[in-house]
Order: structure tokens, then C-alpha cells, then sequence
């Protein structure tokens, strides 16, 4: 049995002993809640139906829409990101021909995103003879459009199941078993990117690798897409890096759509 007076003069160091721990508990607790949440793998969206082979039809429509001074296209700081989207579903887009780019992007919550890792057109065009959706394709297997890699990665986090050759996100729109539709329109404005006069254009024909993300949660995310291949006898590469802020709900979002 401890003393009165042995106790007493314990009683400082353990009040000391105490004051540390919380301390230390205290110091533990703010490490955690300041330590960042690792961002959770996000997985693409499943072809389902005609969905993919429909927004590519639609991607097209709307990359090749825009004019060659504001086209997403050759965009090269995502300035341009926006103009021309609405709906649920927002596109990213690659470059003309191999390109490296990166671009910073904001956009409104809830959204879909839709892009390609590589593609390629082709349309009929006043004097070229080729008026049928058959003739296009044809002209357009000429130039031999093929993938040898495909990647992506959201946030860090590798996309699989991107082996050309047996990869489900292959969407194409053409005059053969298994591409939807035969063929499409696309209205081409003044000061296009092929010096066209502006006009409906059709047939055209369109193949190519997509994927469909899910919308992403509020914050700063980091998407990065592209692959390597050939078309019309020379290699081509993209390798296309996108910084997105989605902006959370309810708070206005400026410069985004």
C-alpha cells in the first residue's frame, strides 16, 4: 500500500504521463483525417445494347462539328473542352494524327464521360464517287486503320481488358455484321478541319476503341487514354492526358457545361 506522501508526489508525473498520451492520441487522430483517401478504381461502363457504337457516332458528329479555331480536336490546353456539349454524356477527345497532349477541363457532376483510345473516319465527299455506304467502307478498309496497344488509366488506376484483338469496347459503324449504324451523317460548319464547305456530308463510316466512365465524384481526377497503330501505311500514337475537376453539386459551375 502506497503512502499518502507517496502518492502526492506521483501524482505531478502521472497528470504528465496522461497529458502525453491524449496528446499523442490527439496527434494520431489529425494524421488519419489528413492523410488523403486513396481514389477508388473505376471501371468502364459495359457495352450494352447499341450504346457504344451510338455516342461514337454521336463523338464523331460533335468533334468534327465544331470549327478548326475552337475544334477539341486540336485543342491543346482543354480551353476548348466544352463549347459544343450538353446532355448527360461529355466528351473527351484524342488529336489529329500521333499526338502527346494534355489538357485541363471542368466539368458539372453526374456526367457521363465518353472517349476514344484510337479511331478513324471516312465520308463521302462531292466528286469522289463514293455515294453508297459500301463504297466508303471499302475506301476506308483501303487505308488500312488497325490498333496494336490501347491503354488507360483513371487516377492512377489501370483499365483492363484493352487487347485489340478480343477487347468488348470496339465500336463500329458500317456496312458489315456487327457494326451499327451502316453509315451516318456529319455536319461540317464554315472554317472546318478540312477546308470543306459547310454542308451535310454522308455516308461516312467510323471504327474505332472507346470507353464510357461512369460520372465521377467531386474533385480533381486524372484521366489518361491512347494507344499505338497504323493507318493509311503509317504508324500512328496518342497518348492524350486530361485533368478534370468535377465540380460538386449545387455549387455554380464557371466554364462548365
Amino acid at each position: 500500500m502506497l503512502s499518502p506522501s507517496l502518492v502526492a508526489a506521483a501524482r505531478p508525473r502521472l497528470v504528465a504521463l496522461r497529458r502525453s498520451a491524449l496528446l499523442a492520441v490527439a496527434a494520431l487522430t489529425a494524421a488519419v483525417l489528413a492523410a488523403p483517401t486513396a481514389a477508388a478504381a473505376v471501371n468502364p461502363l459495359p457495352p450494352a445494347g447499341r450504346t457504344y457504337e451510338r455516342l461514337a457516332v454521336d463523338w464523331w458528329q460533335y468533334a468534327l462539328g465544331q470549327p478548326a479555331a475552337t475544334n477539341p480536336l486540336q485543342d491543346t490546353t482543354g480551353e476548348h473542352c466544352a463549347t459544343g456539349q450538353s446532355g448527360p454524356v461529355f466528351f473527351l477527345v484524342g488529336a489529329l494524327g500521333s499526338a502527346s497532349v494534355t489538357r485541363e477541363c471542368t466539368i458539372r457532376p453526374g456526367r457521363r464521360l465518353f472517349f476514344p483510345l484510337l479511331n478513324a473516319f471516312d465520308v463521302h465527299v462531292p466528286g469522289d464517287g463514293l455515294d453508297t455506304p459500301e463504297l466508303v467502307y471499302q475506301d476506308f478498309l483501303s487505308f488500312g486503320f488497325s490498333a496494336d496497344t490501347l491503354f488507360a488509366t483513371v487516377d492512377g488506376h489501370p483499365i483492363g481488358n484493352l487487347v485489340p484483338a478480343t477487347t468488348p469496347y470496339r465500336a463500329c459503324a458500317a456496312p458489315t455484321p456487327g457494326c451499327f449504324p451502316e453509315s451516318f451523317s456529319i455536319t461540317f460548319p464554315q472554317d472546318n478541319l478540312f477546308g470543306l464547305d459547310a454542308g451535310v456530308y454522308e455516308p461516312a463510316v467510323q471504327d474505332g476503341y472507346y470507353l464510357l466512365l461512369p460520372p465521377l465524384p467531386p474533385g480533381e481526377h486524372t484521366i489518361r487514354f491512347g494507344g499505338t497503330g497504323t493507318f493509311a501505311g503509317s504508324p500512328i500514337s496518342q497518348d492524350i492526358t486530361y485533368h478534370l475537376v468535377v465540380k460538386p453539386k449545387g455549387r455554380a459551375a464557371r466554364h462548365a457545361r
